[in-house]
């Protein structure tokens, strides 16, 4: 048996530290589906009434052989490193004003997931606190508590041998625990890791190659590896023999590093698939299948039922759905296993790693609300079906696929400016329940060569878990028609609209292209649209329907008010009825008056005016009575 030992400082402190993350967060879940419960479970038997899930926890426990002091001082470790371990220690102990693990919190912990006597670890970590050695005791100020709900924390010796002293952690420690996903790549990845002591990681997606990283760690007796993102201009670090794999990933480089040798210790090395991997041998980071995506949701502890609708819509990693179910329980969004309420908590995880090169539409629109003709109206509930029908007909209907074909779904909307087309898309993106993201091309375009392509290559890799919609307005500024090349910026221009056409052929997500000139669009482009949806000039019927739905509430306007006379004589876009109708009704709420006549004649001009249309008495007709007379 290996003898207990005490908390080592620096990167060895990590795991028990991460360790100690994770059992406040399922502690907090506990507790708070006691709460909801009204159940009052004895604080001294660690949730046995959860005891299955704990399981993955001790098993973990058990790979790190501490003393109960050491533990207590990784739970003030990560009181301090995680601000989330801090916010479920003050639930865990009733106190809002209290961030930090108590002794009675942590000897229940203990008792969950370490196995420990409560009695014996509260002894413990109590007679550690009054040693003076790396932990002390924080009484609150005025408070009569007894010592077990004081605040344990670090002391002055205790964070000098954790973060100054101490060498400081290259990367993070990432604990992989569960039975590998990709499992074949896993176990090939072993045997060369085993033989060479070095291993080529490549996949197109960052996400995947992360996956496979996890996967063949969770095979190695470590049960975890140490993860470092290498920056430009930086040498790759060499592993330390005996220690976890070290994982260093080159996403972030534009082209692939010197490679070091290696003499101890396996290195483990994550390359998009544009470099080559020289002499190393490699393995391939590839997409789930639908059983193996099914698989990572199971291994992630999501409700069976939840699992079960939402694995075929979303395609996230197992580190993504395990963030994703810790954030949904701290929010109390899991109860009563709703897959639509997991679903949001994906689709709002999903948009904040998307990065600076997006803007999240927010919308509550739906097809009921966007006023279109019958054409466009019937492409869009195909698309929506064609959505919802994906599964089925990759799977159970057993549909032939090609090597290398994505399951993705590509739209066109095509039409003049203000013709609906972006909110066709809100109304696409509500209707399916995920995020829609306009791309902000002035972030992504850039004059420096291979970056443009590097930009969009995240985008699709992040949004490649289905969590969002990817919306190019004005698509034709990056989707434009490739010229003969007569310069250096005309062939690197090509080679991005190339890059363009290769990654929507393999994305499989949702892509929508919004373009007022059609013709200006390469036409590789259209060839890959399963649906190219025109949204033409409204007519008068459409203009008036527009006009009713823009306008404020019937009391709020004048009863003589003309709409019917409004779509007859201004032929506007919709865009344009929105403004004017906007306009008019901040000059009417100015006035403390019903919207009329005369608020909307001088919107209406100014709309004019914008757009470069006639706008004169004649143009006006009734509403110039409504002008006031220049000076």
């Amino acid at each position: 048996m290996t003898e207990a030992r005490a908390l080592c400082p620096g990167p060895a402190a990590a795991p028990a530290a991460d360790w100690m993350h994770q059992a406040a967060l399922l502690a907090v879940r506990h507790h708070l589906q006691d709460s909801r419960e009204d159940a009052l479970p004895d604080s001294r038997d660690g949730w046995s009434n959860r005891r299955a899930d704990w399981q993955d926890l001790a098993a973990q426990a058990a790979q790190m052989p501490l003393s109960p002091a050491a533990w207590a001082e990784a739970a003030a470790l990560a009181s301090e490193r995680y601000p989330d371990a801090a916010a479920a220690f003050s639930i865990l102990a009733d106190n809002p004003a209290l961030h930090l693990p108590t002794p009675a919190t942590f000897a229940r912990i203990a008792v969950a997931g370490l196995g420990l006597d409560y009695d014996a670890a509260l002894a413990a970590v109590l007679a550690a606190a009054e040693e003076g050695g790396a932990l002390e005791l924080a009484a609150p100020p005025g408070a009569t508590l007894p010592a077990a709900q004081w605040g344990l924390r670090l002391s002055a010796l205790g964070r000098a041998r954790a973060f100054r002293h101490a060498p400081p952690p290259r990367g993070r420690f990432v604990i992989a625990t569960h039975a590998p996903i990709l499992a074949r790549e896993a176990r090939a990845g072993a045997r060369i890791l085993a033989s060479d002591g070095v291993l080529w990681l490549r996949s197109a997606s960052r996400r995947m190659a992360r996956q496979l990283a996890c996967d063949l760690a969770a095979l190695t007796p470590a049960k975890g590896h140490e993860l470092i993102e290498l920056r430009p201009g930086e040498d790759i670090p060499l592993p330390e023999p005996g220690a976890a794999p070290l994982v260093v990933d080159l996403f972030a480089l534009d082209a692939a590093p010197r490679l070091p040798t290696v003499s101890g210790g396996d290195l483990v090395l994550l390359a998009p698939d544009r470099f080559d991997a020289g002499p190393l041998r490699a393995v391939d980071a590839r997409p789930f299948t639908p059983a193996e995506n099914l698989a990572a949701w199971q291994a992630a502890g999501i409700d069976p039922a939840t699992a079960a609708t939402l694995a075929p819509r979303f395609q996230l990693t197992l580190s993504e759905l395990i963030a994703t179910r810790h954030e949904a329980e701290m929010l109390d969004t899991l109860s009563d296993a709703a897959p639509d309420r997991f679903a949001a908590a994906i689709c709002a995880a999903g948009a904040r790693r998307m990065g600076p090169f997006v803007t999240t539409l927010h919308t509550r629109v739906t097809l009921t609300d966007l006023v279109a003709g019958p054409e466009p109206m019937g492409q869009l509930r195909d698309a929506i079906a064609w959505r919802r029908s994906q599964n089925r007909v990759w799977t159970t209907m057993g549909l032939p696929r090609d090597a290398g074909e994505a399951q993705g779904l590509a739209l066109l909307f095509s039409g003049p400016p203000g013709g609906g087309k972006t909110f066709a898309a809100r109304c696409l993106a509500n209707e399916l329940g995920l995020n829609l993201y306009r791309i902000d091309l002035s972030q992504v375009v850039s004059k420096y060569i291979g970056e443009t392509e590097k930009n969009l290559s995240r985008i699709f890799d992040d949004a490649e878990a289905g969590h969002g919609i990817l919306f190019f307005d004005e698509a034709d500024a990056v989707f434009g028609k490739r010229s003969e090349v007569k310069d250096a910026h005309d062939r690197y221009a090509n080679i991005e609209v190339g890059f363009l056409l290769q990654r929507l052929e393999t994305f499989n997500g949702i892509t929508v292209l919004a373009t007022n000139l059609r013709a200006n669009l390469d036409p590789a482009f259209t060839r890959r649209m399963q649906f190219i949806v025109d949204f033409p000039m409204p007519q008068q019927a459409e203009r008036e329907a527009l006009w009713r739905r823009n306008l404020p509430l019937p009391d709020w306007r004048e009863p003589d008010l003309d709409i019917s006379m409004l779509a007859e004589r201004f032929r506007f876009a919709g865009g344009n009825i929105r403004n004017a109708a906007v306009a008019a009704t901040h000059l009417a709420a100015a006035e403390g008056a019903r919207l009329g006549h005369r608020h909307l004649a001088r919107a209406i001009l100014r709309e004019l005016e914008k757009s470069g249309l006639p706008r004169g008495a004649e143009d006006l007709g009734p509403l110039a009575h409504w002008l006031e007379p220049a000076p």
